[in-house]
């Protein structure tokens, strides 16, 4: 203790002290003037613990917050004494911090600092506690109206000692917490069947008095009869030689009603204990308002018959012995305090597991034995799978040997579900099953427990599933935005009783099966977050366990006959590609089946138990409740339908027809091999070099972004070229730098400083997609503006309003010089449903489709022909040229 402190201790004149030993061995209570108590309170889940004035608390939590440990720390010059007061129910010290708060004053929370008080008594009213502390600064505990005030002057309250009253025990909880057993010790000493092993408490009421029964872990049957409960009950062998001194001991027996033979008016008084605790140090009295007595030659059960005698279990001396029996007199009652018990445990611990149910005959769940239970609890479906999370409980098991239990399936607003228990729509977690409770053991070796004691509880058999607790996804199929952006998928058939059949297209965007993957319908899936419950996150989310599922919109790759649907036809539930606008949202989840990669197809909306069906003795497809509860599932294949395309980096000569995108004099133009490049002309040739625009791209970042370089020198991360750019609607090349993933512009300065941009700003007008269109190759896309590469009165454009050109790539090696370019005098130009050929009057042109079908063969008259053709990709042979594809529109 320091000299300032002393010294202003030392200005308090000391009327009395207070010991160690009156104080400082038990918890007490520090009780205002006011007849309330200092208490610990947790008003806030969020804040630490605070301490207020509070009226006492009923029950053996609320008081163990308003009891106090004054621990002595030493005494003062002036005689004062200096404690630490630690709260029974935090096991903390009351201390405060040392700095005040925004109002110049000390809060009542609980915080490291100021944690040593002077106790003073002898004070009119009581006594006083304050601390002092660094230049010569007081802490001192008061109250203002009534509330508690930590205050930097004299304390204008007076606390009172008082002893906590003792309490009857009652509950379960009140001697095992959370757990169903739990264990007397009786300090040192020999408990005899009190102590040997774990005991199960059994409340009951006497007469409208709160008593308990004990089993004897291990022992809860008897051996005898109809293997009858027993219970820790007084003896009728005595203890001692002459009947003047004999004492009862302890035994284990059944319930034996009133007027049976064994004892005259039955044992229930045998066999209920009172149980009191001294909440000052948590000490245990049993006592019991029963004995046996030897009368008449017979035994009988002696009852006080009110509170004028009490039997207290003790011990008696009997041959220099200590012996624990029953007595109203000269018996020694042991000190007898509460100790944890042991937890019935799982032996798989925490994890994933199916709950089968094993029901008692006469139950009102006997018709679902041996059944599995869904959800929460409240429904049972025939087998559990590691693929169906409504059929799996999240088990976690708890430091104190608690367990709590929740099912991975969420519930709805609505209560219905699917065969399987799944349900759809907006996820309400599942109530829990156990929260923080005990298990109770029927046959652990077997996995088989009871979720609450009883004789009736039904019981059920715990299975761990091996499931992959990283796989978020399960039960439920789900793609990655690459795997959306780039491919499609195709459902076929699984069924041991149709083999290859595929969900197909037929007439009037009708959807049926169909034998053979030729005929199989692609459908693009797009992506969930189009519609906000599209993701639903559910999961035994309360225990720390959540999974996603995600329903999907699928269409036709690239949008041909729209998106998949149901709508009524004369009452049926007909599936289809539809362009309704009210269809449009329809979404659908894949939805897992017992086997694995197997799933049936549901609307999220969905509630009741309709699926995608189909039938397979017509293989119509309706959206309808299963025939006669045969589900339909699906083994889901992959195929490419891209967005976009994905390019190598690498050189390519990027063309429409005979004409390619190449660079002369800063500016994009569409030149053939044949058209004379201007003297003032970088480019060497057509070959221009393609490189992602992105290096650390991000792991939900799936989109295809690219420059296109006339020129680029690459070194590590950084390139320098020339790069084909956006100008308003203007297609030019600007010389730029591209390190990691920005972009800078030579001269394009702020304040003398160059300007960079990331991939995705808007200043950044080069960064391009290749988007893949239905009848082959691609329109190329600026990406940050949406504007597309167009050609209007031969001038290459960026436009939004104009129909862009469709281009293919081939690739090439580096640029070669312009001079060794041979050149030709004809041209080729796709159109919608022809093509143009200009550049050969008085040369065969010759058109085939992609199968090698000739669908023209003439002779031009003119210098600018146009000649019909069909929709898709053709080959145009002129006479003399080599022959070129083009994609007629």
């Amino acid at each position: 203790m320091n000299k300032r402190f002393s010294t202003l201790v030392a200005a308090f004149a000391a009327i009395a002290t207070v010991s160690y030993a009156q104080i400082g061995d038990k918890y007490v209570h520090l009780k205002t003037s006011s007849s309330t108590y200092l208490t610990v309170t947790k008003e806030n889940s969020a804040k630490a613990d605070s301490v207020k004035l509070a009226n006492l608390g009923s029950d053996k939590a609320a008081k163990d917050s308003a009891l106090w440990l004054p621990k002595f720390v030493e005494k003062m010059v002036s005689g004062d004494s200096v404690f630490q007061f630690v709260n029974k129910a935090t096991k903390k010290n009351l201390s405060f911090a040392v700095k005040k708060n925004g109002a110049g004053a000390y809060g009542t929370m609980i915080a490291p600092g100021v944690d040593k008080f002077v106790f003073k008594t002898g004070v009119a009213g009581g006594s006083e506690i304050y601390a002092a502390y660094g230049q010569d600064s007081i802490v001192s505990i008061s109250t203002t109206s009534g509330k508690l005030n930590v205050a930097t002057t004299l304390p204008n309250e007076k606390f009172e000692v008082e002893a906590p009253v003792s309490i009857s025990l009652a509950t379960v909880a009140d001697l095992a917490g959370k757990l169903s057993t739990f264990k007397f010790e009786f300090k040192g000493k020999d408990g005899g069947i009190f102590t040997a092993t774990d005991l199960i408490p059994v409340p009951v009421q006497v007469a409208g008095i709160d008593k308990y029964r004990f089993q004897v872990v291990g022992q809860e049957k008897s051996t005898k009869g109809t293997k009858k409960d027993q219970y820790i009950t007084i003896d009728t062998t005595m203890i001692g030689s002459t009947t003047s001194i004999q004492v009862a001991a302890f035994k284990l027996d059944t319930i034996v009603a009133a007027g049976g033979a064994q004892y005259q008016g039955g044992n229930e008084g045998l066999q209920t204990f009172k149980l009191s605790m001294d909440l000052g140090n948590d000490s245990i009295s049993m006592t019991t308002d029963s004995i046996v007595r030897f009368v008449n030659g017979k035994y009988e059960v002696a009852v006080h018959g009110g509170a004028t005698s009490t039997y207290i279990v003790g011990y008696k001396t009997f041959n220099g012995a200590p012996v624990l029996c029953i007595d109203s007199a000269a018996i020694e009652a042991p000190f007898i305090t509460l100790a944890k018990g042991t937890p019935v445990k799982l032996a798989g611990g925490t994890g994933v597991y199916s709950l089968q149910l094993k029901a008692k005959g006469g139950n009102s769940e006997v018709a679902n034995n041996d059944k599995y239970l869904v959800g929460d609890g409240s429904a049972y479906v025939a087998a559990a799978s590691a693929y169906i999370p409504s059929t799996q409980f999240y088990v976690k098991e708890h430091e104190d040997g608690t367990y709590s239990i929740q099912g991975r399936e969420a519930t709805s607003i609505s209560t219905k579900t699917g065969s399987n228990g799944e349900t759809y729509g907006e996820a309400i977690a599942s109530s829990l099953l156990l929260d923080e409770e005990p298990l109770y053991a029927v046959d652990v070796a077997n996995g088989v427990y009871h979720l609450g004691k009883g004789a009736d509880t039904d019981t059920l058999v715990f299975k761990k599933l091996d499931v992959d607790l990283t796989n978020e996804h399960i039960g439920y199929k789900y793609y990655t935005k690459e795997e959306m952006g780039y491919g499609a998928v195709k459902f076929n058939l699984a069924s041991a009783a149709a083999d290859d059949i595929y969900l197909s297209l037929v007439q009037d965007s009708v959807i049926a099966g169909a034998k053979g993957a030729e005929k199989a319908l692609e459908l693009r899936l797009v992506e969930g977050a189009e519609i906000a419950k599209d993701t639903v996150y559910y999961g035994a989310q309360a225990l720390g366990d959540t999974l996603v599922r995600v329903a999907y919109a699928l269409e036709q790759a690239y949008d041909a006959e729209g998106r998949l649907a149901h709508e009524d036809v004369s009452g049926v539930e007909v599936v289809k590609l539809s362009k309704d606008a009210n269809l449009q949202d329809k979404r659908f989840f894949f939805v897992a089946g017992p086997a694995e990669d197997s799933y049936k197809i549901v609307e999220a909306t969905t509630t009741n138990n309709d699926i995608l069906t189909l039938n397979i003795s017509n293989l119509s497809v309706t959206y309808d409740e299963p025939v006669a509860g045969v589900e339909t599932y699906f083994n889901i294949e992959g195929a490419e339908a891209p967005v976009y395309k994905k390019m190598e980096s690498g050189h390519y000569n990027i063309g429409n027809g005979l004409e390619m995108l190449t660079a002369s004099a800063g500016v994009a133009k569409m030149l053939r091999v044949g058209d004379e490049l201007k003297a003032a002309s970088t480019a060497d040739d057509f070959s221009l070099y393609v490189d992602s625009a992105y290096v650390n791209r991000g792991e939900d970042n799936t989109e295809y972004g690219y420059y296109i370089y006339k020129g680029a020198e690459v070194k590590n991360d950084t390139i320098i070229g020339s790069v084909l750019s956006a100008k308003g609607d203007s297609a030019i090349f600007r010389s730029a730098t591209i390190v990691k993933d920005t972009i800078a512009y030579e001269g394009d300065l702020k304040d003398g400083k160059q300007n960079k941009y990331k991939v995705r700003d808007a200043k950044n007008t080069s960064l391009v997609g290749f988007k893949v269109v239905e009848e082959g190759g691609f329109e190329i896309v600026a990406l940050n503006s949406n504007k597309k590469l167009a050609v209007v009165n031969g001038v290459v454009i960026f436009s939004d309003n104009v129909a862009p050109l469709t281009f293919t790539t081939e690739a090439t090696e580096a640029p070669t010089a312009n001079e060794d370019v041979e050149v030709s005098e004809v041209t080729v130009i796709a159109g919608n449903g022809n093509v143009t050929v200009a550049g050969a009057q008085g040369k065969k042109v010759v058109i085939s489709n992609i199968l090698g079908q000739t669908v023209a063969n003439t002779v031009i008259a003119s210098d600018n022909a146009t000649i019909a053709a069909p929709q898709g990709v053709v080959v145009v042979a002129v006479e003399g040229e080599e022959a070129v594809k083009a994609i007629v529109k």
